[in-house]
């Protein structure tokens, strides 16, 4: 292949979304088996991201951040929307993992007990090692500070070699200098914020954080970048 063509194709990739989400829906039944109503966790959201894109998902507990992951691995079949892999309708399952901290409650009871402390970590490697291009983070906050350390390592190290990343954070995490963007999960729907790095902050002026502070604290709505 020549310099040229080499070129065109590597254009093509960049051009190409890790994951592409549009109008998604999704809601769950409330209450007893016998109840017919149902409560949406999920309302028409649209999201995108690219390959070397690392992304936090903030949001309080309840919200939907696990619904929304479980979605764009594959695992949980949405009411309504679209999502796109790598420009394609079908999720390739070599190429899209989901990891998170907190097994669901069957896989408790089959492992007899809480989460091992590790588990996460190992799985990370597990996926590093399989280069994995989306991976979807879930629950960093159930481990403690140390594994969380080394699994933010790698998830940092992983996006270097090209791979997409979104994992739910809190403030803490979200505010991270290499973290590409921050999107914030509330009644359904996602705003967004592109995170500075601590430099530029430490450096910047007490009435221009203040104003970074403002527009943060309120977002806008997103739109997937084109």
């Amino acid at each position: 292949m020549s310099a040229c063509a080499q070129l065109r194709a590597g254009a093509r990739c960049l051009r190409v979304t890790a994951l592409a989400i549009a109008s998604l829906a999704r809601s769950f039944r409330a209450g007893t088996p016998a109840c017919s109503a149902r409560v949406s966790v999920l309302r028409g959201l649209d999201f995108a991201m690219w390959p070397g894109e690392i992304v936090a998902l903030e949001g309080a507990s309840g919200c939907g951040r696990t619904t929304l992951l479980r979605c764009a691995a594959g695992l949980l079949r949405p009411d309504a929307g679209t999502i796109v892999w790598f420009g394609g309708r079908v999720v390739p399952r070599d190429a899209v993992a989901y990891v998170s901290a907190t097994p669901a409650p069957r896989s408790l009871e089959r492992m007899g007990g809480p989460v091992v402390s590790g588990a996460l970590y190992a799985a990370l490697e597990m996926e590093l090692a399989r280069r994995t291009r989306l991976l979807l983070v879930d629950d960093l906050a159930a481990v403690g500070a140390f594994e969380r350390r080394l699994a933010l390592e790698l998830v940092r190290r992983h996006s270097l070699s090209g791979a997409a990343i979104l994992f739910t954070a809190g403030e803490e995490l979200a505010t991270l200098p290499w973290v590409s963007r921050t999107v914030t999960l509330s009644h359904g729907v996602l705003t967004q914020r592109r995170n500075r790095s601590a430099a530029r902050i430490a450096s910047s002026s007490r009435a221009s954080r203040a104003r970074t502070s403002a527009r943060s604290t309120y977002g806008r709505s997103f739109r997937s970048p084109q």
